[in-house]
């Protein structure tokens, strides 16, 4: 008791096949088509996240931008801590003569 298909007229049994065979093969390049579909999205997503010469080259340029106005902010800051020590420094000497000359 084996299952075996049952036997049709030999021209059906024939057209049965080739429908089968058309229904798989189109089942397959269905298939192939979406999983081709979705590796060209996928290829596109990544391709949109490179960053082409032309990004780094505009990176480089704001980044040179703010680098020399950050440069250009600490020189005035060392301007104006060099006069500040300075103007304590001279300001600790004043009293400390001032407070010598008041102990003799």
């Amino acid at each position: 008791m084996m299952n075996e298909e049952p036997v049709m007229e030999e021209g059906s049994n024939v057209s049965q096949s080739n429908a089968q065979r058309a229904t798989s093969a189109h089942c397959a390049t269905n298939g192939s088509e979406r999983r081709f579909a979705a590796v060209e999205r996928d290829v596109a997503v990544i391709g949109s996240n490179y960053a082409t010469k032309e990004d780094l080259v505009k990176l480089e340029s704001r980044v040179q931008d703010r680098l020399s106005r950050i440069e250009s902010g600490m020189a005035g800051i060392e301007n104006r801590l060099v006069r500040w020590y300075f103007g304590t420094s001279v300001a600790l000497v004043a009293l400390v003569f001032s407070i010598g000359k008041l102990m003799q």
